[in-house]
């Protein structure tokens, strides 16, 4: 009996340790590689991987969050300043409708071939790998594939790209 309730509960520390760290190794968080995206529409088909080798900023944002909406200019805005050999953006948008989306990126005046829309399942598929929630987040990744920042500052932008 005794050996058997140690059996038990080495299990369950094991089962426990292993979910929690599993949580995190699936996180889209600071030090882990981020999960792999592919995004096809009518127009393009794009790729997370076609951009390994270069820092790239992913943001994620609809026009329904105005905080998320907010960053995606301010991180269009500081792309224009960014060395394009070093650094590419990679907006994703989630609005209800392409054309919502389009309008909204002629109003804000984004530059339209950093900014993506996605809906139905690939937008949930990114969602789930992504761990996507209200307040929708932004990333750095590193050339290398590697989340390196979360909502990283212009001003820590800028300061890489010297």
């Amino acid at each position: 009996m005794k050996k058997t309730m140690k059996v038990i509960v080495l299990f369950a520390v094991l089962v426990i340790s292993v979910s929690a760290y599993s949580e995190r190794v699936f996180e889209a968080a600071e030090g882990y590689n981020a999960p792999s995206m592919t995004i096809e529409n009518s127009d393009t088909t794009l790729s997370l991987a076609d951009m390994k080798g270069r820092y790239v900023i992913v943001t994620f944002w609809s026009s329904a969050d105005a905080d998320s909406r907010l960053r995606a200019y301010r991180y269009d805005e500081a792309a224009k300043l960014l060395p394009q050999e070093r650094f590419c953006l990679l907006s994703v948008n989630f609005d209800r409708s392409e054309r919502l989306f389009r309008e909204i990126v002629r109003r804000d005046n984004l530059s339209a071939e950093n900014h993506i829309h996605v809906d139905g399942s690939q937008a949930n598929r990114i969602i789930h790998d992504y761990r996507l929630t209200e307040g929708f987040k932004s990333l750095l990744i590193d050339p290398k594939g590697r989340i390196v920042a979360t909502n990283p500052s212009i001003e820590t932008l800028t300061k890489m790209s010297i």
